[in-house]
């Protein structure tokens, strides 16, 4: 990677494909070991210019790369280098070894050698580091993350050869950092190290006058380039060349120079913990921030912020125990008091007094004014390098007086509220313990014996306690309180919500206290802000749903828009809430199970079901204000939910990709409200998934419109509401269908047509009667299915039913073509196309080019049909239909067989099977594989025509 990308398996140099695909493989080794989020690999190919098509072309590099990685696997796997999971992609930590990765770890013991004034051993590591360099890093790849990537490596590579020419002149050397020093500024003219590390070379060459030259270049160029002067060393470095500084001639040391003996230098870190598990990421960070492998100042401060119980000041001192070198004059720590209950927590003076004393200031000699105070620390402070520790802040106000403390001392702060805002400070968001980490803990505290006893057991304990740390803690010591208590007895306490914050409590600690404080403080708070933001909390106990949105809290809690976005923002600043892309946040496990206990609490039941209401009037608008986006023919049954503004949607496309967004959210509170009580609320939640059927369908959901079905089938014989089951019936049918499961759906079917039989109006009669020829002629009853079609095309007719009618006509086609009369399904199909047409009903146009495609496929022309799955594509994807896409991919690759262009044919029919995988439609996935197989297999095996009536189960 430092230099023209290339690489080597097993010795042998590999070609690494395309652009893109060699930047695929950039992302994942840069962060080998790590899961890359599928919407971050697209991010880090394409910025915000990603094309339509980026997933389906990171599925083609991912297949490239495991290729490449694992070329004895095939195309299937199983593949053990390059791995995928929900979560995305990721490169084995043994996949790879980088030149990047070692010019990194180079560095780092080349500053431990510095630490260790060994001169020779930190030239030897930094000459050792740069002789990995073979030009410009990731030369030719493209993409945000690879310049992104290339300017850091470049940077540390500027750097390195400035610590390689300052480790020259330390050890007396001459001509050598002159060299070196000459190249590096005519490459990165504006570095004022170099110059100045310049400047000192050629004065002790004895050559005066060139070293003020370079200083008056540099000062010429920074003015020019940059509108700045020359920083503080660049300026004292010209001023002692000036007047020949004997200071000069020598050969300072790269340690730090100790402060006089008689400073005091505190020692006041807590112990480092017994326990301490995982958090390499954090560490590393830390470590990084607050000890600069370059021998550069630390950030004025560095604030570990996250959810109560995150173990922020657990890493926090870990990671100072670990710098400590790093600060010769001293480590203070103080306690800020900021949640700890019934304590008043530390004012200005208070903070400012502690630390003067503990610097060895006398206690009478601390100023009882706080400016003066911070003014004497200060003082005390100038020319060391002591670090600050100081935990459990309330926030940003509490640690201002700190701000502004000379260079060199750094101050580490942990709060539960953000520090993003906070002037010169690095933020660094603790989040849930990974995993392995947590398993890792638990076997510490409880003994590696007891988990090892049962290990699936000990997983779901730690997926249980969220990943927290004080949760695991808890679970621990009640684990411990009787060793005989298997770890299976108290996950079935942790998982009954009622109980789960009552088990997680041991003498004065426990996960509810904690969280509860973080409330009360916001709740008792002297800004609304506050005040909204506990309601906030409070309601969103209500809903159990995966994430939302501030549009969401805003029905929820019935505010205005901007009012609900400020109280979310302020719960995210205060860690109760985690932040999520494209304005989504989330609730950690523990915090919501919390926010039930205060809907409990602060709620009464007509207040908890106002508020689910209005979540379900907003999505209910929403979900049809999208399919009218998508496509407006479509019918809905008609339901008044509660009255609330939809999402804002503008068009087809930002309605598909907020139904993507948000459809596991749509399903959790249609769920929520068909399991409620209250039969309005069950009869909402049913209707709501009823309005799911055609967008599901539209982006490819076909399981979710099955369980949307069989709860609303539940929600009708509950109620004893004929209505409600008619509709489930219908829809459970449809969405069995698309999913390929076409003897199931038919039982469903016919019960709806019996029930629109014996009650309900016309309409609905005709829609389920031709979902019922749909169903029939997927199962090759197209005998009967044409009775069905006639009889919904004679009521159509009567309504006057326009839709009903193309769907009559698309049903008879079909059964037409099954009993081989193909004059006739043609006649069929070109009338729906032409009433399609009239009426701008893409849909229905794409039905009737996937006929008209089937008779010349049926007719032996795979040509013509080829031509006529291209043109059903390409209106498909015009009106966002995913559902479709799949159907006319499948169809257009098997012509593409039939007519020999294979390959055509492998590259629509794996996308096919991606797509089908991707969205569970079982049949398509089944047909792309058997196509796929021909194509392996020979290419004239078979003779590939469609069986009659093997379409899609769309339903009217």
């Amino acid at each position: 990677m430092l230099g023209p990308l290339a690489a080597w398996r097993d010795g042998r140099s590999v070609d690494l494909g395309p652009p893109l695909q060699r930047a695929t493989l950039c992302v994942l080794a840069a962060k080998v070991g790590r899961i890359v989020p599928k919407e971050r690999l697209i991010g880090d190919l394409w910025g915000g210019a990603a094309p339509r098509t980026a997933e389906q072309s990171v599925y083609t590099y991912v297949a490239g790369l495991r290729r490449l990685l694992e070329p004895d696997q095939g195309r299937r796997g199983p593949f053990r280098l390059l791995t995928h999971s929900a979560s995305g992609y990721s490169l084995a930590r043994d996949a790879c070894l980088t030149d990047a990765e070692e010019f990194e770890r180079r560095l780092a013991e080349a500053r431990r050698y510095q630490a260790k004034e060994d001169l020779g051993g930190w030239l030897r590591e930094l000459e050792a580091a740069l002789g990995l360099w073979a030009g410009t890093a990731l030369g030719g790849v493209p993409g945000p993350f690879c310049e992104a990537e290339r300017a850091r490596l470049e940077g540390m590579r500027l750097t390195a050869r400035e610590d390689q020419a300052d480790a020259l002149l330390r050890l007396g050397r001459s001509q050598e950092p002159l060299d070196v020093l000459v190249g590096l500024t005519a490459e990165a003219p504006l570095r004022e190290r170099a110059r100045e590390l310049l400047m000192l070379a050629l004065y002790r060459r004895g050559r005066q006058a060139e070293a003020l030259e370079v200083f008056h270049d540099a000062r010429r160029r920074l003015a020019e380039q940059l509108g700045v002067d020359p920083g503080e060393p660049l300026r004292k470095a010209y001023e002692l060349i000036l007047c020949a500084d004997p200071s000069l001639d020598a050969s300072p040391s790269p340690a730090t120079v100790s402060a006089p003996d008689e400073v005091h230098r505190p020692r006041q870190l807590p112990r480092d913990p017994r326990v301490f598990v995982g958090r390499t990421d954090p560490l590393v960070r830390l470590r990084a921030l607050l000890a600069p492998w370059d021998g550069g100042d630390p950030p004025a401060m560095v604030a570990v912020t996250g959810t109560p119980g995150a173990g922020k000041s657990t890493l926090a001192v870990r990671a100072a125990h670990m710098v400590s070198d790093h600060y010769p004059d001293g480590q203070l720590f103080l306690n800020l008091l900021g949640a700890t209950p019934g304590v008043r927590r530390l004012n200005p003076l208070d903070l400012l007094g502690r630390l003067l004393r503990g610097l060895g200031t006398r206690p009478e000699a601390v100023p009882s004014d706080p400016d003066e105070a911070a003014a004497m620390l200060r003082d005390r402070l100038a020319g060391r390098q002591t670090l600050i520790v100081l935990d459990d802040a309330a926030g940003p106000e509490q640690v201002r007086p700190l701000l502004g403390l000379p260079a060199g001392n750094a101050l580490l702060v942990t709060s539960r509220e953000s520090f993003a805002a906070a002037d010169d400070c690095v933020q660094l968001v603790l989040p849930r313990m990974q995993r392995s980490e947590a398993t890792t803990m638990l076997a510490k505290l409880v003994g590696a014996e007891r988990v090892a006893a049962d290990p699936a057991a000990a997983a779901e304990l730690v997926d249980l306690c969220g990943g927290l740390p004080l949760a695991l803690r808890l679970a621990a010591a009640r684990l411990s309180e009787n060793r005989r208590t298997p770890v299976s007895d108290l996950n079935s306490r942790l998982r009954d919500e009622r109980r789960a914050l009552h088990e997680l409590e041991s003498g004065d600690l426990a996960v509810r206290a904690s969280l509860q404080l973080s409330h009360d403080s916001l709740a008792e708070g002297g800004h609304e802000l506050d005040r909204q933001a506990a309601a906030a909390l409070c309601h969103l106990g209500v809903l159990r749903v995966p994430d939302a949105t501030p549009v969401v809290v805003a029905a929820l809690v019935d505010l205005p828009l901007d009012v609900a976005e400020r109280a979310v923002a302020r719960l995210i600043r205060a860690n109760l809430a985690e932040p999520g892309e494209q304005d989504r946040f989330r609730l950690h496990d523990l915090v919501r199970l919390f926010a039930v206990e205060l809907a409990g609490r602060h709620l009464d039941e007509r207040d908890r079901d106002d508020a689910l209401d209005r979540v379900l009037g907003l999505y209910g608008s929403s979900v049809r204000l999208a399919m009218r986006l998508l496509d407006p023919h479509r019918v809905h049954p008609p339901h008044e939910f509660a009255d609330r503004e939809p999402f804002a949607l503008a068009d087809a496309e930002s309605a598909s990709a907020w139904l993507e967004r948000e459809h596991r959210n749509i399903l959790a509170v249609a769920a929520q409200a068909m399991a409620s009580h209250n039969h309005s609320l069950a009869r909402s939640g049913a209707h709501l998934g009823f309005s799911c059927q055609w967008p599901f369908t539209f982006i490819g959901h076909h399981e979710d419109v099955v369980t949307l079905g069989r709860q609303a089938l539940e929600v009708g014989a509950r109620l004893g509401d004929r209505e409600i089951s008619a509709l489930a019936s219908g829809y459970l049918a449809l969405g069995l269908g698309n999913a390929g499961r076409y003897e199931e759906a038919l039982g469903h079917q016919r019960a709806e047509v019996h029930l629109r039989r014996t009650a309900g109006e016309s309409f609905a009669r005709m829609r389920a009667l031709g979902n019922l020829t749909v169903t029939l002629n997927a199962l090759h009853r197209h005998e009967e299915a044409l009775a069905s079609g006639y009889e919904q095309l004679h009521i159509a007719r009567n309504i006057a039913s326009a839709v009903g009618e193309r769907h009559a006509l698309l049903g008879i086609g079909e059964a037409r073509l099954g009993l081989g009369r193909v004059a006739e399904a043609r006649a069929a199909w070109r009338e729906v196309g032409r009433l399609a047409k009239q009426a701008g009903d893409h849909t229905h146009m794409v039905d009737a080019l996937l006929g008209l495609a089937q008779v010349h496929e049926k007719q032996d022309d795979p040509w013509s049909a080829a031509v006529v799955y291209r043109k059903a594509l390409a209106l498909s994807r015009e009106g966002h239909n995913r559902g479709m896409d799949v159907e006319c991919l499948g169809r257009l690759g098997r012509a593409e067989r039939l007519i020999g262009s294979f390959d055509r044919a492998r590259a629509y029919l794996g996308e096919t099977l991606a797509a089908a995988e991707r969205h569970g439609a079982a049949h398509w996935a089944g047909f792309a594989r058997e196509e796929l197989a021909l194509l392996d297999g020979g290419h004239a095996a078979g003779d590939g025509r469609p069986a009659a009536g093997d379409r899609i189960a769309r339903g009217g």
